[in-house]
């Protein structure tokens, strides 16, 4: 996973991203994981932290965000799943699921490269990880 701090003095997010391969059980092609890298990068720089304690930010997230071959979204970032939720943190993870939606939100619409723009849609998985360290 890449990082990036967000604030000198604010925890770093670590956003991953893996676009669905065209066929099912292939591995994503360099051009797809390029792909997936930059459109983590570019959804990097819209994540603002939410209000919650430290122990907050160890819920990790996951969305499945669909974008059309503008770079539009398709639809609004689901939620696929969450780790890191405990008795202790059950009640920043609806704020944690909030601020990862709103980062894809604020960055519609993304660029995507031209080759994913050659599809229909563009399906990707992104991770986010506020407890991360870059």
């Amino acid at each position: 996973m890449a990082g990036m701090r967000i604030l000198a003095s604010a925890p770093a997010l670590a956003l991953a991203a893996c676009a669905l391969p065209s066929a099912p059980g292939q591995a994503p092609s360099p051009a797809t994981r390029s792909a997936t890298a930059e459109v983590a990068d570019q959804i990097r720089r819209c994540y603002r932290a939410p209000s919650v304690p430290s122990v907050g930010r160890l819920i990790v997230t996951r969305l499945l965000v669909r974008f059309a071959p503008d770079g539009s979204l398709v639809g609004l970032p689901v939620l696929v799943s969450q780790q890191g939720v405990t008795p202790d943190t059950q009640p920043y993870a609806g704020r944690m699921t909030e601020a990862a939606r709103l980062a894809v939100i604020r960055c519609s619409p993304v660029r995507l490269p031209p080759d994913l723009g050659k599809r229909r849609w563009s399906d990707f998985y992104l991770t986010f990880s506020p407890g991360m360290r870059a």
